[in-house]
């Protein structure tokens, strides 16, 4: 019984995060356009991160996230590096 009850946790966990992923083509998106047209509004990029961030936790979106940080770095280094941390914190 114990060992259902953990499986249909995990399963629902695997499901919540392909529903996620489903996202993730127009974020990416998004952030390609951000970097290919060298956005450099740092409150733009910053609201993108702020909502990839919270993906990566849940194991989706990493690859965007450390993409438009490096991004950012050249950019605004200190704002960056606060990122950096806070994903480092939840690594």
């Amino acid at each position: 019984m114990e060992k259902d009850f953990i499986n249909d946790i995990k399963q629902t966990i695997i499901e919540f995060q392909n529903s996620l992923k489903l996202h993730l083509p127009a974020l990416e998106a998004e952030i390609n356009h951000l970097i290919l047209s060298k956005n450099r509004d740092k409150n733009t990029i910053e609201n993108t991160l702020d909502t990839l961030l919270p993906l990566t936790d849940m194991g989706v979106g990493k690859d965007l996230f450390v993409r438009l940080l490096d991004y950012y770095k050249t950019i605004d280094p200190e704002g960056a590096m606060f990122y950096w941390n806070e994903y480092d914190k939840n690594e």
